[in-house]
Formats: C-alpha cells, structure tokens, sequence
C-alpha cells in the first residue's frame, strides 16, 4: 500500500466505513474527552481513507477521530488518501484497532516530565493528557519511588495509592534497603536482589502494606524482644550499638524489620506449649485459625480440648497467643436426624493448590462473555420472537445488578441513558407506539444496556446473564481466548489439563504448555469450556432446587407451629368450660407468706395450701391464675 496524497477535507464529508472492524458501543464520556483533547492540541494523526467509484471519500481507519474532529467543530482536517484493494484497506482497518496499547504509569510521567521541560503548565498537560490535577499528583509520586516498585506499578501488580504515598515520602535509599532483604533469596545469585522486578507469581505472597511497615521500622531495639541469641543468628539478625542511648541498658538494636519479624517467629515457635500450633495474623492483627476451627475469644472460658496457639503481629512484632476450637461440619442434607457430624476428616496443614483460573481470569472471561452476549442481542434485533423478548425481560428483573447499576450507557451529567432514549422511542406521545420493530430495537437496546457477565457484586447480572446468553446464542460470538494475556491466567494444574483435554501432550513448564495451545490453534478458534454460557445451567437448577427446599422447610413449619398453636386453643377452652360447670368454688383466703414473721404462732388462721391446689377466684383473672399453678408451690396467690 502507497500514500497516494494528503488531501484536506471537510470531515462532515467522509463516509464512514460500513465493515468497520471496531462495533462495539464507545462510552459516550470517552467521546467527549477525546473531542474536548482535539480541540485542545488539534489533530495529531490524520485518518486514512479511500477514494469511492462516485467520488466521495470513504475512512478506512480513523473513525473515532473524525468524530473528535467533527465534535470539536473543526472545519478542515488532513487525511491520507490510500491506495490499494479490498483485502489490503481491510487488514488495516484491523490493526488501526489490535496493534495498539494504553501508555504506561511511567511513561505517562515521563511525558509529563518532557512537557513540564518545554514551558507547559500543569493546566496544559492536564488538558493534553485528559487526566485530573490529582491523577496528575498521584504520577508525580513516581518520582520518589525505587526503580522496580515503579515496574510492579506498571504491571498492575503496585501498591495502592494509599500506599504510594506512605512509600514516597520514606528516602529511596532506605527503599532499596528494604527491597534487598525482602528479595534477598530470589533471581540469580549474582544478580543485586535490591534491583529484582517482582513477577505476578510473586505478587500472590506479597503484600504492600508489610513493605511499608518494613520502611517505618528503622530502629528494632533488642530490649523490646524475648529471643535468644541462638534465635538471632538462626534468623540472620545483626546487631549495631547505639552509642548515645542511655547507659545501663541493653542499647543493640538492628534495621531489617524481615529479619525480625523471623526471630520472633522461630522465637514463638519454640515457646508454643505441648500441642500447639503456630498461626498467621490477619490483616487486623488478630489469629488467622485454619478451616474447621474458630478462635477463642479473651472473653470465653478455654475447654481441655482447645488447641494453644500463638502468632506474631506484623505491625507490632509482638507474639500473642490464645486457643482455637473445632467446630464440627453439620451433617448432610441426607440425614433425617439432623444432627452435627463429629467424623470430619482432620484439618490439612498442606498447602491450598491454586485454582485452575486465576481472578483475573475469571474477569477476563466476564468482559469476554459480555461483549459476546451483546453482539446476539444485536443480531437478534430484526427477528427475536416476542416471548424469547418477554422471556428474557422477565429473567433480566431477577439479575443481581437490577436496581440499575451496571447501565454502561448511564450518563452522570443528566444525559439520557439508553433506557431513556428506548422509552423515549416507544411512548413519544405518552401513548404505546405498537409499531414491531421499534419495540424490539428499544427492548435489544434496554437489554443491552445493563444484563452483564463482569465478576461484580454490585454491577454484575450474575447467572441470569449467562442464561440470557443460552437462549439468544451468544456461545458462538464467543471469539478466540487462545491469546498469552489469557492463559497467563491459568495454573500450571489448570493448563496441563486443557492439554490434556485438546489431546496435546503436557509440557515441563506452563509457558511452554501455553506456546504449544497457541500453536495448536493457530488462526482457528479455541473457547474454553468454563468460559461457555451453558456452564450455568447447573448452578442455576441447584438454585432453584435449595430455594425450592427452603421454601418447603418453611411451610412445614409454618403449619407445625400453626398445629401447635390449635392444640393449645383447645385446651384452654376445654379448661373453661370445665371451670363454668365447677359449682363449689371456695374463695382464696387471705393469706400471707408461711414464714411470714408477721405471723402469730397462736393465730387461727389456716395454713396456706400449695398453689396447685388453689381453687380459682372470680375476682383474679384467670391467666394469672393460671401462672400461679405453675409456679412452685412455696408461691401464693395474695389477694389485694
């Protein structure tokens, strides 16, 4: 392909490309920000295109541009006028869309850097870089950082932004310090740990927020910590002197805050009493207990059979200790007793394997499905059946995101959603407009606008999504997940079995697993079977099945309690008319406690009978009475 000329056109006048690659719905405030960009820097790239057999000027890539361009009321624009044939303007529309990728954290800043050097201020670069002045602040941090916590940032692996301040404001000197002992024993040997680019494995046994409390523990003073010397050297500890501290105490303290912190470990290790077992600490500092148990709160009285435990604080290295207690696991749902079962196998101390797909995964698949779900819900526009449209309108209002949070076409700014411009188009003048196909596109429109598949408590649609997908077809929109940023994902477990599963033979290494898929299917199309829609279907007749037995458990003992309560009427009708046919009631007398001192011992008054006994009195409502009887028998009735 030739660029035949650069022409400047009106880009009112260009033709959009009917086989655009690139169909999915833009946010419009994505929109907006990239033509608020072109009017603030101008045009930076010109769009290409193609001359028409009628003359006109068709976009073969640019079409998002354009529409900045035209938003931005920009009258002329300069575009390249490209030759060559169908096949040759088709694969560039392609890459204009798949050969691109988002800058960078760092490269951002570096940008920021360079414009700051030719005179731009921060308003400007705001502006040019369509970010916010504290988005701007936040990259300005990266300045403070180490080299290698920078990359983990950009790997999306970094600390929090919470976090990124506590690390910015501690020198990078004492960064590099504590990046060396943490990474220590990892890369290669000769290799300075200090300048080691931690890796997404490494990330899922790391946490950030004990880094920073390794940056704030500069001074660890021996007094403070029970361990032996013995504990010390096991733990690679080493003292310094403090020479101007007061004299008479023990004054070595030592800077490596991990070296510590397995003093203290090994330290509580041995100081645990016979049979017990040594635990993590949670994120709050209290025990973390191993499934099938519970801890012991302070408040609670320890049982022979709890199990002493001890752990070690991370923020405080302090080594606290309490006791845990077996729970047991109730029974089946199959024993008609109910009762709990003390035959639960042991707590394993093995190590959880991981999953076969990761979390990131599991959301890959989620934006996947979407997008999937979408484009059947598009193709079924012109001819859905109306009752697979009621159908489906009726599972959309049982989705988890119905309240609606998840309308990606929502608008903050008090523009209208799609919801809006569907009902719009349906009652324009507050009468039903009966007309076919406008109720479907509005009812597409609306469905599409918020039932998803993204792994979200609050904005995802959860399994009625995935139906959804079953019933309008969406598994064969599905496009091929046999790309690396996909199968990065998988475990090394769960890629050996879509080996084995793909009849392919399993490699030593997961990278090697995954060279070996991608060959395989090559320019073809792979889905895996956890990725499909149908794999709901399952979990959505279990469902219904536990609510189904909820709801019969429920009624059962409804109409138990209501039995109950019947029987109990009865008798007490039973009672009064018992009581109505009694004709020689007697008053109670009045009478006092027995050991009343107020009592004469020659008085003639007659003893107190047992309130069983009592006969009933007209001037004493008869439940009171009725709650005497009940009553042990050193209790009277006393009328008043």
């Amino acid at each position: 392909m030739t660029v035949a000329e650069l022409r400047r056109v009106d880009p009112k006048t260009l033709v959009p490309n009917p086989n655009n690659p690139r169909r999915s719905v833009v946010d419009p405030r994505i929109e907006h920000q990239m033509a608020l960009n072109t009017k603030t820097i101008g045009q930076i790239q010109p769009p290409c295109v193609r001359v028409l057999d009628d003359g006109r000027l068709m976009i073969v890539a640019g079409h998002r541009r354009v529409r900045a361009c035209i938003a931005a009321k920009i009258p002329e624009i300069d575009v390249y006028v490209r030759e060559g044939d169908e096949k040759t303007h088709a694969m560039a529309a392609v890459a204009e869309n798949v050969v691109r990728e988002g800058m960078s954290e760092s490269d951002q800043w570096r940008g920021v850097v360079e414009l700051r050097n030719v005179g731009a201020s921060d308003t400007e670069i705001c502006r040019t870089f369509m970010i916010t002045p504290g988005y701007l602040r936040g990259l300005a941090l990266l300045s403070k950082m180490h080299g290698p916590i920078i990359a983990a940032i950009d790997a999306g692996i970094g600390p929090s932004h919470q976090e990124r301040n506590a690390i910015a404001r501690t020198p990078v000197e004492r960064q590099r310090d504590v990046w060396s002992e943490i990474w220590a024993e990892s890369g290669d040997g000769e290799a300075d740990p200090a300048d080691y680019l931690m890796t997404a494995e490494d990330f899922e046994y790391f946490d950030w927020s004990d880094f920073v409390r390794a940056l704030d523990q500069t001074e660890l003073y021996a007094r403070n910590f029970a361990f032996d010397e013995t504990t010390a050297k096991e733990a690679g500890v080493v003292w310094e002197e403090d020479l101007f501290a007061q004299g008479g105490e023990d004054n070595r303290y030592c800077t490596s805050y991990p070296a510590m912190f397995k003093a203290q470990t090994l330290w509580a290790q041995k100081e645990l009493p016979e049979g017990g077992r040594l635990v993590s600490a949670n994120e709050y500092g209290n025990a973390s207990v191993p499934e099938g148990f519970r801890s012991v709160g302070n408040w609670e009285t320890a049982f022979e059979g709890d199990t002493p435990i001890s752990w070690v604080r991370a923020d405080t290295l302090e080594i606290k200790s309490g006791h845990m207690r077996f729970v047991p696991a109730r029974a089946d749902d199959g024993d008609p007793t109910g009762a709990l079962d003390v035959t639960t196998v042991p707590v394993s101390n093995a190590p959880k394997e991981r999953a076969d797909i990761s979390g990131t995964g599991l959301k890959l698949i989620g934006e996947v499905r979407t997008q999937a779900l979408r484009e059947a819900l598009t193709a079924a526009r012109e001819d859905v059946d109306p009752w697979d449209l009621v159908g489906a309108f009726v599972l959309a209002l049982s989705a988890n995101n119905v309240t609606i949070q998840g309308d990606h076409t929502y608008d903050p700014y008090g523009g209208g959603s799609a919801r809006d411009r569907a009902v719009g188009r349906v009652f324009p003048e507050g009468v039903l407009v009966r007309d076919p196909a406008t109720l479907r596109g509005a009812a597409v429109d609306v469905l599409s606008s918020f039932m998803n598949c993204d792994v979200s408590m609050h904005s995802g649609s959860g399994m009625p999504a995935q139906l959804l997908g079953v019933l309008f077809g969406a598994d064969a929109h599905m496009p091929n997940m046999a790309f690396e940023e996909f199968l990065k994902t998988y475990s090394k477990p769960g890629i050996t079995k879509v080996m084995k599963a793909e009849g392919l033979e399993e490699k030593p290494t997961g990278k090697a697993m995954r060279e070996a898929l991608l060959a395989h299917v090559g320019k073809g199309r792979w889905v895996p079977e956890a990725a499909g829609f149908s794999e709901a279907i399952p979990a959505w007749k279990a469902e219904l099945a536990r609510k189904a037995k909820n709801a019969a458990a429920r009624a059962e003992f409804k109409a138990r309690m209501k039995e109950e309560i019947v029987e109990v009427d009865d008798t007490e009708e039973e009672e009064v008319v018992d009581e109505e046919e009694s004709d020689d009631r007697a008053p109670v007398e009045l009478i006092g406690p027995a050991d009343s001192p107020d009592a004469d011992e020659g008085s003639s008054a007659i003893p107190a009978a047992p309130v069983s006994e009592c006969q009933a009195d007209p001037r004493i409502p008869r439940e009171l009475t009725e709650l005497a009887r009940a009553m042990p028998d050193h209790f009277e009735v006393v009328t008043v």
